[in-house]
């Protein structure tokens, strides 16, 4: 696509200045893996000058000269985004300044009535031990053996970020039925990961037995809240690929 003049912009992307601020980079393909590997490139960004990132709608006149993001590089790399589970997760993981922008993001789903349906909580790495126990326990409760049981413990401490998914719906509001409301905080979920994706990182949406248990409901919820799954993210060890191929007619049919 191209911008004002023929320049043929591509999208920016956010990446780790080391100091804890955001900077943008053009997309470019790193390989990824060993010899031979044949899954898609993990995109990095290639250095450029700091720039600040906006999360308003833009001015179309304050715009006027500047060349256009195409919206076809961004699709594109959107269109490249798998889950990438914990053990193919390392450092660096997300910032604080790249969890509040993929949240800004999030906060762009569908929400009719404004009810903010979710919220997204951050398990600090202080704070593994504690969930740590919290799952063997669980795991103890719901009779099983001890070998299971440390592996359960374990899970507290895959990957390089935590943080657990908290919906929050609102019965009987006529105007905004309850599948509305989901409906929202998938659209918020899917949000958060794909704003993930543009800042360079990977991540998986996980669920459980542990996400049933009442002891860990009530350690991450209010009342009226419910725990709905748990989100690892960090910066991929490898290419990222497809487990299966999409079905795009199965997905768009006409009435």
């Amino acid at each position: 696509m191209s911008g004002r003049g023929g320049i043929v912009a591509r999208p920016p992307e956010v990446h780790h200045r080391g100091d804890g601020k955001l900077a943008t980079g053009r997309l470019r393909p790193v390989p990824v893996g060993g010899p031979g590997d044949q899954g898609h490139d993990v995109r990095s960004p290639r250095p450029a000058q700091n720039m600040p990132l906006k999360t308003s709608t833009p001015d179309p006149a304050a715009a006027a000269g500047e060349p256009a993001i195409s919206g076809i590089a961004v699709l594109e790399h959107m269109a490249l985004r798998y889950s990438v589970g914990p053990k193919f997760l390392g450092p660096p993981e997300p910032t604080d300044a790249h969890l509040r922008q993929a949240v800004a993001v999030a906060l762009r789903a569908p929400d009719h009535g404004n009810l903010n349906p979710f919220r997204f909580v951050r398990i600090a790495p202080t704070q593994r031990e504690r969930l740590a126990k919290l799952f063997a326990q669980a795991a103890a409760r719901r009779g099983q053996p001890a070998q299971e049981i440390e592996r359960a413990r374990q899970r507290a401490h895959n990957g390089p970020a935590l943080l657990a998914l908290v919906g929050r719906l609102q019965p009987g509001i006529d105007d905004v039925p309850e599948q509305e409301q989901w409906l929202c905080i998938g659209g918020g979920l899917m949000n958060f990961l794909n704003a993930l994706h543009l800042q360079g990182f990977g991540a998986k949406t996980l669920s459980g037995a542990s996400i049933a248990d009442p002891q860990i409901q009530q350690a991450f919820c209010a009342p009226g809240e419910v725990l709905l799954a748990w989100i690892v993210a960090g910066t991929p060890t490898r290419s990222t690929h497809a487990k299966r191929a999409d079905d795009a007619a199965r997905a768009l049919t006409d009435w």
